[in-house]
C-alpha cells in the first residue's frame, strides 16, 4: 500500500504563537521551518509514502518544499482545515491519504511506516496529541471525512468516522503524537532534541526552562 502524504503548514506570521513567552517571532518562524524540514525528511525516507504534497502560503515554506522537488500547493483558504479540504479535493480519488502535521520534530520514517500499516481496512487511523488534538491521520476514504483539526479534534474525527461507518483506530503514543505547541512541549523536547534540523536549531538558541512552566 503506497500512500499520498499531505502536510499543511500554517503561515509563518502565525507560527507557534503559544511559544511567544519564550521565543521571539524570528525564532518561532525558524523553529516552524526546521520542524517542517525534519518532517519532510522522514516522509522522503518512508517506504510507504509515494507522494508528498505541502500546502502553505509562505514563500519560505514554498522554497523549502521545492528545493526537495516535492509538490507545493498554495494555501488560498486562509485556515488549516480550509486548506486541507481544498488540497484533498485536488487529489485524484480514490487515494489513501496521510495527513501529517509539520510540527513533529522527533518523527522518523519508521514511525510513519508503522503508523500507516495499522490503518483498519478501508478505515482511518489517528494519532492523538496530549491536548486531544490530531497530529496525524491515514484514511482510505479521505474525501468522505469532514476534517476538523485543532484542539480536541480527536473526538470530532472519531465521531465523524463512526457516523459514516468508517472503521477507526486511535493511538496516543510515540513520536508521531508529540507536537510542539506549548512551552512545556518545547522544554520536553530540549531533554531529547535529536540531531536533525530542529535539534541543531535549539542548541543554537540556548533556551532555558522557566520555573513557572508546568505541564497542563
Amino acid at each position: 500500500m503506497m500512500i499520498t502524504a499531505l502536510v499543511p503548514f500554517k503561515p509563518l506570521s502565525e507560527a507557534k504563537s503559544r511559544l511567544a513567552s519564550i521565543l521571539s517571532p524570528a525564532d518561532r518562524r525558524a523553529l516552524a521551518l526546521a520542524m517542517l524540514d525534519d518532517v519532510l525528511t522522514a516522509l522522503a525516507r518512508s517506504q510507504r509514502i509515494a507522494r508528498v504534497i505541502v500546502t502553505a502560503s509562505d514563500h519560505a515554506a514554498q522554497a523549502l518544499v521545492q528545493s526537495r522537488d516535492l509538490e507545493f500547493l498554495p494555501d488560498n483558504a486562509g485556515s488549516l482545515n480550509g486548506a486541507l479540504q481544498q488540497a484533498i479535493a485536488s487529489i485524484d480519488a480514490p487515494t489513501t491519504l496521510m495527513i501529517l502535521h509539520a510540527d513533529l520534530p522527533l518523527i522518523e520514517e519508521d514511525d510513519i511506516d508503522e503508523f500507516v500499516v495499522q490503518m483498519p481496512q478501508n478505515g482511518l487511523i489517528l494519532a492523538t496529541s496530549q491536548d486531544g488534538g490530531t497530529t496525524a491521520a491515514v484514511c482510505a476514504v479521505p474525501q468522505r471525512m469532514q476534517w476538523s483539526f485543532g484542539e480536541q479534534s480527536m473526538q470530532r474525527h472519531v465521531a465523524a468516522a463512526r457516523a459514516l461507518d468508517i472503521p477507526v483506530l486511535a493511538i496516543n503514543e510515540g513520536p508521531i503524537t508529540f507536537d510542539i505547541d506549548r512551552p512545556v512541549d518545547l522544554f520536553r523536547l530540549l531533554n531529547n532534541p535529536g540531531g536533525r534540523q530542529t535539534g541543531r536549531l535549539l542548541a543554537r538558541m540556548n533556551i532555558r526552562p522557566q520555573t513557572d512552566i508546568t505541564p497542563s
